[in-house]
């Protein structure tokens, strides 16, 4: 019989602990295979036993931090969301990190590993079984774009789509940066819209609604709602489904969560709960014919 999921974390060390079992999973030390090329030419700065970076997260981000000693390396957003909202099991995507600090420096290191630059400036490489995104925290979209106001690392938690996705971890000294609130609304399972602009705009909506779907989500902010209700402005039902099959295999958003976001749109100026107990009443009807 499967183990249910884990509950939400209720702590920072909570987290820290799921992190670092998902991370260090796989880490194999004391290899010493200098025919590696990368082990060959790190094994000056690490002497005779070395590691070799890709056996595990936990230990390409060790490298990454020594090749890179005068920046920071954090953990950002999915990866710390998932394993906050459902452990190990809710994970399956890929890992970003940000490097704040000495960037060229480490380009140079990520290129010697064989990493690919994407369109958005970042770099792409494949780490044991998951792919790892790779930016410069000066230069994420947001920022770079100016709809945030870079001021050090913890901007950063002002740049995502979801609330859940706001948040950093220190790789170095494993602290967390979130806003004050970060825990308290992933225990209760608050979604939340923190930056509307986004690069991708309809995949960003698909999330969100998939979040509400899956049940991720147990109660969702006015903001958020709104947000919801203008999506099925711009976007059909049917434009939805089919982006949210060509990014993740099949549909799991149900037409009448995305009808009822509509018949709130519809209802004009009157506060929002209003709105909800008007469009839920409709969409009941609707669904009795």
């Amino acid at each position: 019989m499967l183990a249910p999921n884990p509950l939400p974390v209720d702590s920072f060390e909570n987290l820290r602990s799921r992190v670092e079992r998902l991370l260090r999973a796989r880490e194999r030390k004391d290899i010493t295979d200098l025919s590696l090329p990368l082990v060959a030419g790190l094994s000056k700065n690490f002497g005779k036993e070395i590691v070799y970076p890709t056996r595990s997260i936990g230990n390409f981000l060790d490298f990454l931090a020594d090749s890179n000693p005068l920046g920071e390396v954090y953990l950002f957003g999915g990866i710390l969301r998932d394993l906050a909202l459902l452990g190990r099991r809710g994970f399956n995507s890929d890992i970003d990190i940000v490097v704040e600090g000495h960037w060229s420096h480490c380009v140079r290191y990520l290129k010697s590993l064989g990493a690919k630059q994407n369109r958005f400036g970042g770099f792409r490489l494949p780490v044991a079984e998951w792919s790892i995104d790779i930016w410069n925290a000066e230069e994420t979209w947001a920022i770079r774009n100016q709809h945030i106001a870079y001021r050090g690392i913890a901007s950063l938690t002002q740049t995502t789509v979801l609330n859940w996705d706001a948040i950093l971890m220190d790789w170095r000294t494993k602290r967390f940066v979130a806003r004050p609130e970060y825990l308290s609304e992933i225990h209760e399972r608050i979604l939340d819209i923190v930056l509307i602009q986004n690069p991708n705009p309809l995949g960003m909506a698909v999330r969100v609604f998939r979040h509400l779907c899956l049940k991720d989500a147990r109660k969702i902010t006015p903001r958020a709602a709104m947000y919801l209700a203008d999506a099925t402005e711009r976007y059909s039902f049917d434009l939805i489904q089919s982006d949210e099959i060509r990014s993740y295999g099949k549909s799991l958003i149900h037409k009448p969560v995305y009808d009822l976001f509509r018949l709130v749109r519809s209802e004009g100026n009157i506060p929002i709960g209003e709105k909800f107990g008007i469009a839920a009443e409709t969409l009941r009807r609707e669904l009795d014919l």
